[in-house]
């Protein structure tokens, strides 16, 4: 992956109607049987350090009169609590105790209707925000629900209260005790718990001589080093504790975590030579910095892990992807990719930034999903993912993408550098790489030349699977405007057939016949063209005036999409029928998509090719 360039980073995500249908983990609450409701609040039960190593997040009592309850993966578990100033004699408190795994982005909560108590249907989501103990509350049910503060801890007991959240809005919850009810009943209570920090391995001597005793705070703002064992703590909630075992003293970290101070006591691997820097909050992966070791903790040894940050490859709005060396890969460096959710604009109103966290863990879900049964040597292969920081680990491939300035791409014409060997050798790569993701019954959606990583030694690789698609799914508006095929506009296709309209709009900069299509969307561009995809099949509104803007974006995506279109059809103009890769471009951009060359013809047609070529080396021979 190659540098990528604000101003050209024009991909656009999925809309959030689009990720209306999604559902993933929790639980469904039936009304089926009687049930005693404890009256223990859930701030007063302990929450034991082995329960914090599990990764719990979320205690959840339902309050329905009559219940059962139906988790809806595995990672949910019955728990039995004390409170912790309780009569021996009482009982322990049983609550639903939620984990979130290194796949799990949210938990999702179902509570049909009670026709005892007149009470509608009930459907919130829970997305963990992984760059905060905060999550993000989604209501996605048809009526209002009332939020309520149900903590008995802090001070800001009072300010929480009585929130009335209306379908389709969000709330960002902290860590506590908080109350869902509807129609002035009472469904459900949970309780937020706050998640178990990583830790930066840090060698000693690099603290020692930055810190000096004192505060050292990097870039970020956010980091607080260790002194040496006689200096104060320089953190209420990591502090370095000196101990000793068998008469020698032992270096450790002890994190509190929440209002009850419970610790969590992590031994260094090798005291002598490194120090452990706590990450309370914020995004482990974002602020490791190059050649530093983040340890990810998790409940079970597959969710448990090192990763040591290496180069910086890209670094956007939207994401940041770097090499590492992660613990559980044996196979040297990988690319690592993370997803932002916290967007760089400081006055971005707080229902941006709870759909930026909701769309992001959708998008790192998608791209898991597509990616994890893909086995290609021309596609990036996908070792792993961690939901709790929407990072992807991955193949890194030696090579810079099709869009890389200075490598592949010239920085003044925008015109690709490579020759006509480069060209065969992607074509018959990426044509692989679609033909078997076509045969998965899936859609890549966003094939261009930034998705493109190339080298001579290692040939052509597809990447990025953000927007992927199976091929039952509804056409999404996701993707980039120049590779969106002519059938999208007013029928809104895509399939198997709009990856091969890409792959030859594509060709045709790699083939020289146009420069790279997506320069022009930058600013000051001679012939800057752009327009949103979303616009392309929206519906003219009723002729009024406060919707004369919605009508004037629609028609001018059309009106620009088609501009496009011809001067793509001119550069088809331009191709040699009698050259065999040159004919399979043009057959790749009939613009009819039932008359359109798939991709496994176009495998067939390759074939013949190296055959051909084969014979013609035996007769020079």
């Amino acid at each position: 992956m190659a540098e990528v360039f604000p101003s050209e980073e024009k991909t656009e995500p999925f809309t959030p109607e689009e990720l209306q249908h999604r559902l993933h983990g929790g639980i469904h609450v039936d009304e089926v049987d009687d049930a005693q409701h404890d009256t223990v609040p859930l701030d007063a039960l302990v929450i034991e350090e082995d329960h914090h190593k599990q990764g719990i997040r979320i205690l959840v009592r339902p309050l329905t009169r009559n219940r059962s309850v139906s988790p809806g993966n595995d990672n949910i578990q019955w728990l039995a609590l004390r409170a912790e100033v309780a009569d021996p004699s009482q009982p322990k408190s049983r609550v639903l105790a939620v984990t979130q795994t290194s796949k799990d982005i949210n938990f999702s909560i179902r509570i049909p209707q009670d026709g005892n108590e007149n009470r509608p249907p009930i459907w919130c989501e829970l997305y963990y925000d992984p760059a905060s103990n905060s999550l993000i509350l989604w209501n996605r049910s048809d009526v209002p629900i009332i939020l309520a503060r149900a903590s008995q801890l802090g001070p800001a007991l009072g300010a929480n209260y009585d929130q009335e959240i209306v379908p389709a809005t969000t709330r960002e919850l902290s860590p506590g005790s908080w109350r869902i009810s509807v129609h002035a009943i009472p469904v459900l209570d949970f309780r937020i718990l706050e998640k178990r920090p990583a830790t930066l391995l840090l060698p000693r001597d690099s603290i020692s001589s930055a810190s000096s005793g004192s505060d050292v705070v990097n870039s970020f703002g956010k980091r607080s080093f260790l002194p040496d064992a006689d200096d104060e703590p320089v953190s209420p909630t990591a502090e370095k504790k000196a101990r000793k075992e068998d008469g020698q003293e032992k270096d450790g970290v002890i994190i509190f975590m929440g209002p009850k101070d419970e610790q969590l006591v992590f031994p260094f691997p090798n005291s002598a030579k490194t120090k452990e820097v706590a990450i309370p909050n914020g995004h482990a992966l974002l602020e490791v910095q190059r050649d530093e070791t983040a340890a990810i903790p998790g409940g079970c040894e597959l969710d448990e892990y090192r990763l040591t940050k290496r180069d910086q490859i890209a670094m956007t709005g939207a994401s940041s992807v770097f090499t590492a060396e992660h613990s559980n890969v044996p196979d040297g460096v990988i690319t690592v990719k993370v997803l932002k959710t916290r967007s760089p604009n400081a006055d971005a109103r707080p229902q941006q930034t709870h759909r930026d966290v909701i769309r992001q863990a959708d998008i790192w879900l998608r791209e898991y999903q597509s990616q994890e049964d893909l086995q290609h040597e021309s596609i990036v292969r996908l070792y792993g993912g961690d939901a709790r920081y929407l990072s992807l680990y991955m193949e890194h491939v030696d090579g810079k993408d099709l869009a890389a300035r200075g490598v592949w791409r010239d920085g003044a014409a925008d015109l690709f550098v490579g020759d006509r060997r480069d060209a065969v050798r992607i074509m018959r790569d990426i044509a692989g790489a679609l033909h078997y993701v076509h045969q998965k019954r899936k859609i890549h959606n966003d094939i261009k030349p930034a998705n493109i990583l190339y080298s001579r030694d290692r040939g052509a690789v597809l990447c990025d699977f953000g927007l992927s698609t199976r091929t039952t799914d509804p056409a999404t508006n996701g993707g980039t405007p120049y590779y969106v095929p002519p059938e999208f506009i007013g029928q809104k296709l895509r399939g198997p057939a709009s990856d091969v309209w890409a792959l030859g709009v594509t060709m045709l900069y790699v083939l020289r016949k146009i420069p790279f299509p997506d320069a022009r969307g930058r600013q000051g561009h001679p012939k800057q063209l752009y327009w949103m995809i979303a616009d392309l099949n929206r519906k003219p509104p009723p002729p009024t005036h406060g919707h004369h803007h919605t009508s004037s974006r629609a028609t001018s995506a059309v009106s620009q999409m088609q501009q496009w279109l011809s001067e793509v059809h001119e550069a088809k103009n331009h191709l040699n029928p009698r050259d065999r890769i040159e004919f399979l471009v043009l057959q790749m951009l009939t613009p009819n998509p039932n008359q359109r060359i798939t991709m496994a013809k176009v495998m067939n047609e390759l074939m013949k090719e190296n055959i051909a070529a084969e014979r013609r080396s035996e007769q020079v021979r």
